[in-house]
């Protein structure tokens, strides 16, 4: 007896310990034998049926889940590719009963790929659409509409409603895409493997159709849908190969807008509703770059601003033992040719898309459009979401309820033909196939594919716009090859469950343990009742407004890859209480309520809502933009970098337009002097009374223009009162010592005719970026230091910089050595300034470049001394671009703003962990190898795959002689003992762009919004633009001539920083700036006229300058800044 006890009570304490620490963690992952829920996608290959048969043979299953019985309880149905569909009913407390048979949804025959649910009838019961692809039968691709009787039976119905399309299908959703009252079809199909190899990259092919491959359209008509995809404008091509669809009011105007993700090498949709039934693809005008194996994609506000925000997943993995496997070469000119070709630009990892608002469209004629275009910036890898490895869907929801939107990425993958060492094997035995050797059998190859089974991904939102990793800390630490997911409330306690549909596995359900964990945290949850034939108001937007934040979700179940969740909006509260929500349905009709309690599940009736009459008038932009009279056009010449250094970070050419600014001709308005690329004549723009500018040939300049110009400056050379012209030039097609390096002296003879006066500067052929007058040694005359930018075709040795010392007629000579030694090699300098930093009158000068800490130079009776150690003690080694100087805070001295990369990159640096550049001339041939790494996962490797650092050093291949072997490499395996010690390092520590203090005398870095590191910047002005008089910031930047795996930096579309004079700034959204600069930035200037307006003018490279009128009047205009939460 006593016995029977204690292993009674022992039983009972071993469960409730077990049950506790399940419960510790904020999800739990239930057995099938508790839930009831034994699905399982279990997949067979064959000869004849197989992934190298069909590409997407192990893409998985999807989830849908709703009340199909309307008891309250969400449901489960899962999609199995080779096995029977499944479908549980919730039964409450997490227990669920199959009752697929009964219900008749199995669907054994077909290859099932995504559902989703929806009231098609109207009927007020949710019904069932499955997505069928895979067989070469075209009936056994015919999709399937399981119509919902009322008593748990269903009836196979797609033929009567139409929608028995027999393509190749991923997904559907069903939305109101034309605001009737009715629920149409968007159907997402995709190509097969023909169509999917890198020589399929021809425009010809975008224009070849094929029905079973197209997407496809269908408008509900009296309850049977008719094809409307060509009306409607849908792009039809044998490339498109749909993964997911995203739905969502992007630019918020009242209809809806799609967003479709693509496979291979077809780039992705975002199709902007035209209010018309139709939709104009506008992609490419909106956002500038995407994934390159676009899977499944989501919608969220990640950043509670009101605009819905996009996530496309993709195949890059985080850790660089993955990484190094599944990389091969940078192939610079096939990325180029995917370019010219209309593929657009493209690179393998997740993107995530931040909204910035609307903005106007222009037709080919350039006339500006009916519909609002919208603007995105791709920040995933600042985000810290980029790299998920073989991800398949991804779901924004506020997991821990804290009022931010969470994310879920589910991953895995059964064979992955990607590894570079299969890739390897399998093109040597075809090679011995070829030579008369045995053929492996299909069954053979594909069973020499490795698998990718790992982790799903848990990110929190942080509420900065940055997620932190949480997967193991949230409970979900099994690897796994999971495909679609959805989430939804099972057990209605306020929180977010999980279910996902594996491959080769049981499904997992997990529960959300948070209402255990705390009650500190609110809830409200919205249902939807339409009353016409959109029952559960799908397309509608729920905004909830709180004293501290705004929450927006939309009511759209068909989302994350081939599933869709329950028609119920769950907002996380925090602890916020609830001022007011706000509903808008589709059509137009808004409700609002008060005081609304929370923790509770509301329903809001449609018949209830009313026709808003009013919107508020949104308040003008800060900057408008203007037909510019500056007419000038920088054409960068086409020239490829990386064939001169295949292992380049990046170009080094593409560095203009620079701008300077000066009174020419002595009428007291400021003139233009615009640096042209190589073989482009730079220009004068005079400025006229009337505030335009016309062109001033100049025949010494014309001469010139073999050079690439990268700065110039006006200053009085010889001291007759007028300004005279310095220019420098560089670009890496020249070689060193190349005359077209020369800097140039031209002189002015008072009236605006400049001659160039060889004999003045000294010969000193340097490719330069900066050129910075400034008096060194007290004498009344201008001095010039210029910076030394890079050592063509020897990158990154520090090439030699210059400090010119006037005799005050022009004649300058060079007194590096004399009167500034450690500023000779000071390193690869971008950008630098004269100031007066310990206010002894004389002019000290800071300089700034890559792989360079911030240099303070302090001028000593005439001489430079580096003092960076006195004046910021602080490391600040980085990848530094433009520097200014002002007086931020208003104390009476001077602070800095210095432009840097940024933090979108997947370079993350610090003090213990930098970015290193190694280089040498490691295999003797003569020319410098400069090697790349940085840390990832706490181990320095190479930035580059085997491929790329075997192709520069071909005794890389035979040290390592696989891809895994590489993999597993560090920066130190790479060479040997001696070649390590014989090698130059260069490390970078910090890669914000930065706000430097001056407090007492010395500077200190203080935090910029998080906006200000979207992008590198490469241009900064200071100027009062809301003019509250205090100084604010305009950055701008951007650098498209990247390696291929890194990529296009294109997320600066102009930051405007608003300054509140104690040296604190908060980022201005691009809705109420008024800025939308596209392309990379080189240079802005303001143009304070006769009239007192404002200009700004911006350089870009490679196109036309741009003109902003500045309104410079304040404004009731709320800047945003991402703070901690």
């Amino acid at each position: 007896m006593f016995r029977f006890l204690f292993l009674f009570l022992s039983l009972i304490l071993f469960q409730t310990c077990k049950q506790k620490q399940e419960q510790s963690t904020l999800f739990s992952l239930l057995p099938a034998s508790e839930t009831g829920i034994k699905f399982s996608n279990q997949l067979t290959e064959s000869e004849e049926f197989n992934v190298l048969k069909y590409g997407y043979f192990y893409n998985g299953g999807g989830v849908a889940i709703g009340d199909l019985n309307n008891d309250g309880l969400q449901d489960i149905y899962f999609t199995g590719n080779m096995v029977s569909n499944r479908l549980y009913i919730n039964k409450g407390s997490f227990e669920f009963e199959d009752v697929t048979e009964s219900a008749g949804v199995g669907a054994m025959v077909g290859w099932k790929t995504g559902v989703t649910m929806a009231d098609i009838n109207a009927d007020g019961l949710l019904d069932i659409y499955v997505c069928r692809s895979g067989s070469s039968v075209a009936k056994e691709r015919e999709n399937l509409l399981y119509i919902n009787q009322g008593n748990m039976r269903f009836t196979e119905q797609a033929a009567a409603y139409g929608l028995n399309d027999a393509g190749y299908s991923t997904q559907a959703a069903f939305f109101d895409y034309d605001n009737d009252g009715d629920l149409d079809m968007w159907l997402l199909n995709h190509s097969v493997q023909e169509y999917a190899g890198f020589s399929q990259i021809t425009a010809r092919l975008k224009s070849q159709k094929n029905p079973l491959f197209a997407s496809r359209l269908f408008k509900n008509e009296k309850g049977k849908f008719t094809d409307v995809s060509e009306q409607a404008g849908l792009v039809n091509n044998v490339l498109s190969f749909g993964l997911g669809i995203g739905i969502s009011d992007f630019n918020k105007d009242g209809w809806p807008d799609v967003y479709i993700s693509n496979d291979y090498n077809e780039q992705d949709y975002l199709y902007l509703n035209q209010k018309d039934g139709s939709f104009r693809e506008s992609l490419k005008e909106c956002i500038g770059h995407t994934s390159l194996f676009s899977m499944g994609v989501d919608v969220g506000d990640v950043n509670n601003d009101g605009w819905m925000d996009i996530l496309t997943l993709d195949m890059l993995p985080e850790d660089n033992y993955r990484q190094k496997q599944v990389m091969g070469s940078d192939n610079y000119d096939k990325n180029q040719l995917l370019v010219r070709a209309g593929f657009y630009h493209q690179n393998m990892r997740n993107m995530l898309q931040l909204n910035n608002g609307p903005i106007q469209l222009s037709n080919s004629t350039g006339k500006p459009e009916n519909i609002k275009g919208v603007s995105f910036s791709e920040i995933g890898q600042l985000a810290g979401v980029s790299n998920t490895d073989w991800s398949w869907a991804p779901l924004f929801a506020d997991f821990n309820n804290d009022g931010y939107s969470d994310l879920f990425i589910s991953n895995g993958y059964a064979r992955d033909y990607t590894n570079m060492d299969f890739l390897s094997f399998a093109a040597d035995e075809k090679m011995k196939e070829g030579q008369g050797g045995q053929k492996m059998t299909v069954q053979q190859v594909i069973g020499k594919m490795p698998s990718a089974i790992v982790k799903n991904y848990m990110y929190e939102n942080k509420g900065n716009l940055t997620f932190a990793k949480q997967t193991e800390a949230w409970g979900f630490n099994q690897t796994s090859i999971s495909t679609g997911a959805a989430y939804a409330d099972l057990d209605n306690d306020g929180d977010l469950d999980l279910v996902v549909n594996n491959t080769n596995e049981a499904a997992f359900v997990y529960q959300n343990n948070l209402e255990i964990q705390t009650k500190d945290l609110h809830f409200l949850k919205v249902k939807l009742a339409g009353e016409g034939k959109n029952t559960q108001g799908i397309g509608a937007m729920v905004q909830v407004i709180c004293k501290d934040k705004t929450l927006v979700q939309e009511m759209m179940p068909t989302r994350g890859f081939q599933s869709s969740v329950p028609a119920e909006l769950v907002f996380g509260l925090g602890t916020s209480e609830i001022q007011q929500v706000k509903l808008t349905w589709p059509g137009g009709k808004v409700q609002m309520l008060a005081s609304v309690k929370l923790d509770q599940t509301i329903t809001l009736q449609e018949k209830d809502a009313s026709v808003s009459t009013s919107s508020p008038e949104p308040s003008a932009p800060l900057f408008t933009q203007e037909n510019t009279t500056i007419d000038f056009t920088h054409q960068e010449e086409n020239f490829i970098d990386f064939k001169i250094q295949r292992l380049l970070p990046h170009a080094l050419s593409a560095q203009g337009p620079h701008i300077a600014q000066g009174d020419v001709n002595g009428d007291g308005r400021e003139d233009l002097f615009i640096c042209g690329a190589r073989g482009q004549e730079s220009q004068f723009f005079i400025q006229s009374a009337d505030a335009t500018f016309k062109a001033l040939p100049q025949p010494d300049l014309a001469k010139d223009a073999t050079a690439e110009d990268t700065d110039a400056s006006f200053f009085d050379a010889d001291g007759d009162k007028d300004v005279d012209l310095l220019v420098v030039s560089g670009g890496y097609c020249f070689p060193a010592n190349d005359p077209n390096l020369q800097p140039r002296l031209y002189l002015n003879d008072g009236k605006g005719k400049f001659t160039r006066k060889v004999e003045l500067l000294p010969t000193m052929a340097v490719d330069a970026s900066c050129v910075k007058p400034g008096d060194i040694d007290g004498d009344g005359d201008m001095d010039v230091f210029i910076g030394g930018r890079v050592i063509p075709g020897q990158y990154p040795k520090t090439p030699e910089s210059y400090l010119l010392v006037n005799n005050g007629k022009g004649q300058f000579t060079i007194q590096t050595d004399q009167l500034a030694p450690q500023l000779k090699i000071i390193g690869m300098v971008t950008d630098a300034l004269w100031l007066d930093i310990n206010q002894d009158k004389a002019q000290d000068l800071v300089v700034v470049g890559e792989w360079m800490p911030i240099s303070i130079f302090i001028n000593q009776q005439g001489k430079l001394v580096n003092q960076t150690s006195t004046y910021l003690p602080e490391n600040s080694s980085g990848w530094w671009n433009r520097i200014i100087a002002q007086d931020f805070d208003k104390d009476g001295d001077m602070d800095l703003v210095v432009g840097n990369l940024g933090l979108n990159s997947q370079m993350k640096v610090s003090e213990q962990q930098p970015a290193t550049m190694l280089y040498s001339d490691f295999d003797n041939n003569g020319s410098i190898d400069p090697i790349l790494s940085y840390y990832i996962e706490g181990k320095n490797h190479p930035a580059f795959s085997r491929d790329e650092l075997g192709g520069q050093m071909p005794a890389i291949k035979k040290r390592f002689t696989s891809y895994e072997t590489y993999a597993r490499a560090t920066v130190e395996d790479m060479f040997t003992k001696e070649q390590l010690q014989a090698a130059q390092k260069l490390i970078a520590t910090r890669f914000q762009t930065s706000y430097l203090e001056n407090v007492n005398g010395k500077f200190t870095f203080k935090t910029l919004p998080i906006e200000a590191q979207f992008s590198p910047v490469y241009a900064i002005q200071s100027v009062d633009i809301n003019g509250d008089g205090n100084l604010d910031i305009l950055l701008g930047g951007n650098m498209e001539k990247t390696r291929v795996a890194i990529g296009k930096y294109d997320a600066n579309y102009g930051t405007v920083l608003l300054g509140n004079g104690n040296g604190n700034f908060s980022s201005l959204p691009q809705i109420h700036s008024g800025l939308h600069i596209r392309g990379d930035v080189r240079d802005i200037i303001v143009l304070e006229q006769e009239n007192e307006e404002k200009k700004v003018v911006v350089a870009v490279n490679n196109s036309k300058l741009q003109t902003y009128a500045l309104e410079g009047k304040k404004q009731d205009i709320t800047a945003t800044s991402q703070t901690e939460k």
